[in-house]
């Protein structure tokens, strides 16, 4: 089996080719990095660099969120013009889980994090047992603080998200918080692929209906029409 995996859920996009379990090639960009037309060269590279062809390929993943708003359409549009020019199945993978994936092998709890911007995370919580992800809690948006309160042992923390809260949730946490030590060189993107092997049999589509984005939080665009709405249903 070949699955390309696509990940522009964060600033830093990547590309990866599974074949036969293994992470054949892969490729990201830096910071801030997730236009589509950054994106559409990581996949050329990658498909140069194998010497694999769009049609040699058994299927795609992509990472539907939570992440970046602008990342996740990129990474939707894309994949559907894929899905269109070749009509090959694909399957969704969380953002979050494809990053604690990173963290593994771990005894320890794993918490994902991203930054949300408005002074909040993306989270969910998982156990590593051995070489198995299993999901402890849904993709949630909290503020640090109250991330925080939800931790009550010793966790390993992974993501985008330490960046900025990084320092406040050591100082909080104190013992409990642990930075990743993985030394995994996997990608989003080739972590992606790795959990879409496992269910890709049963799970994969062809219908584009399918391919929807998971946001958790509204956009800024539709609080400010609330807003508004609200303010009218008052005058």
């Amino acid at each position: 089996m070949i699955l390309m995996g696509i990940d522009s859920s964060i600033p830093q996009a990547s590309i990866a080719l599974l074949k036969d379990g293994e992470i054949r090639n892969q490729a990201e960009v830096g910071t801030n990095a997730t236009a589509s037309n950054q994106v559409l060269f990581l996949i050329d590279k990658v498909l140069t660099s194998s010497g694999i062809n769009l049609q040699d390929l058994d299927g795609f993943c992509l990472t539907t969120g939570p992440g970046s708003f602008t990342g996740l359409r990129v990474g939707a549009s894309i994949l559907k013009g894929l899905l269109l020019a070749t009509s090959k199945p694909f399957v969704k993978v969380d953002t979050l889980e494809a990053l604690a994936l990173q963290a593994m092998p771990t005894g320890n709890k794993i918490c994902a994090i991203l930054d949300a911007k408005k002074k909040e995370v993306y989270t969910a919580s998982f156990c590593g047992n051995g070489n198995i992800l299993e999901r402890l809690t849904p993709d949630r948006a909290l503020t640090p603080s109250q991330l925080c309160q939800k931790i009550n042992e010793p966790t390993v923390f992974i993501g985008t998200g330490l960046n900025s809260y990084g320092p406040f949730l050591s100082s909080q946490l104190g013992g409990n918080f642990i930075p990743t030590q993985s030394k995994c060189t996997d990608t989003v993107a080739a972590c992606a692929a790795r959990l879409a092997q496992n269910c890709f049999e049963y799970k994969k589509t062809t219908d584009l209906d399918e391919l929807t984005i998971k946001y958790v939080r509204k956009s800024e665009a539709e609080l400010k029409f609330n807003e508004k709405e609200s303010l009218k249903r008052r005058i």
